[in-house]
């Protein structure tokens, strides 16, 4: 080898070395999140209050994460959140790169119980919420007598799957206020449940979508019931809320506790989660974005159309509290719930041993 060859390959041998340390520091610098995908897996069906927060969060996030990441929302419907809440539990890699948009129906069913339930929401790392006004309870105008009266034909309730908390002031208001109800379930999201109350295959429904609820107003479909909020809402301030609609006869004690273990609050609505195990720096990212998402003008607009006015963000420590009230449901009340749900013909979780 030449001696011209030979000191032409040590220079480039050299500048390889002074180059290396300087690209290895921009790429030791670079944000985790740059030239990656995060995925928001959501544990429901298109169309729904579920849906509608992930889409609305998916949209704006990725400004405000170091590294601007392309987000992506993946649908994983089925058992009221059973389905995404046991595969995200036990196949999602806490890399920060998957989070779940839950909602308070995922919650319910680790307090239902049973041998499909193979998660823990409690172990999950919040990183914040949605908490919209309580849902509006609906009856078609045409239903609306038969509501009390046990010799007509009963109001069909619909719903996905029997188990959402709203479905549980019906089923007190029939136990405690003799409503005629009955029920049927197993439409595969809200789309399909306006639809149905729309044509009349449903007498009753209830939803927290506002837009939807003065839509089927105008129309003339509907009037509102009830309201699941604690008092009375100032946009629906006709409405009596479900404790005013009781009156004397609301129940005290077992009973009013397993109402509470199944209805909940209505502040734990929609929220985000990273997987156990998250690292901590990824998680306060993620949560930092969701503060400055939350914050975003176009963003607070955007859920005035189909959240109402009532709707506010929740940080994850306050998420977490209502997490641990509500699955802190005492073992006669979760047995309580059983017999009801049994009696009026709903689904019931299988004990655990």
């Amino acid at each position: 080898m030449s001696k011209s060859i030979l000191s032409r390959l040590c220079l480039i041998g050299i500048g390889a070395l002074l180059i290396a340390p300087g690209s290895r520091a921009a790429a030791a610098d670079a944000p985790y999140y740059e030239g990656k995908t995060l995925r928001i897996l959501v544990s429901s069906g298109t169309g729904g209050g579920t849906d509608t927060a992930a889409r609305l969060v998916s949209r704006f996030i990725g400004k405000y994460i170091a590294g601007n990441p392309r987000v992506l929302v993946q649908n994983m419907p089925g058992g009221a959140g059973t389905i995404a809440n046991n595969y995200f539990f036990s196949e999602v890699k806490p890399d920060g790169l998957t989070i779940l948009q839950d909602s308070s129906s995922g919650v319910a069913n680790f307090v239902r119980g049973g041998a499909t339930v193979k998660y823990d929401p409690r172990k999950n790392r919040t990183i914040g919420g949605i908490a919209r006004s309580g849902s509006l309870l609906l009856i078609r105008n045409d239903a609306r007598e038969r509501l009390t009266n046990r010799g007509a034909k009963p109001v069909v309730v619909g719903d996905s799957d029997g188990i959402r908390s709203w479905v549980a002031m019906t089923v007190w208001a029939a136990e405690y206020l003799g409503w005629n109800l009955r029920w049927i379930y197993g439409y595969p999201g809200s789309r399909e449940l306006q639809l149905a109350i729309r044509q009349g295959e449903i007498d009753m429904w209830a939803t927290a979508n506002v837009k939807l609820v003065k839509d089927l107003q105008r129309e003339g479909v509907v009037q509102v019931v009830l309201a699941e909020d604690e008092r009375r809402r100032e946009d629906f301030s006709d409405v009596p809320s479900f404790i005013e609609t009781l009156g004397a006869k609301k129940p005290t004690g077992l009973p009013w506790e397993a109402f509470i273990g199944w209805a909940g609050s209505p502040e734990l609505d929609k929220f985000l989660v990273a997987p156990a195990g998250t690292p901590d720096h990824l998680v306060n990212s993620l949560r930092e974005a969701f503060a400055k998402v939350m914050k975003d003008p176009e963003v607070d607009k955007e859920g005035d159309k189909f959240f109402g006015d009532g709707w506010k963000p929740l940080a994850a420590e306050r998420v977490d509290d209502l997490i641990r009230l509500e699955t802190s449901v005492s073992k006669e009340a979760k047995d309580f719930i059983r017999k009801l749900r049994q009696k009026y013909g709903l689904p019931v979780g299988e004990k655990k041993p």
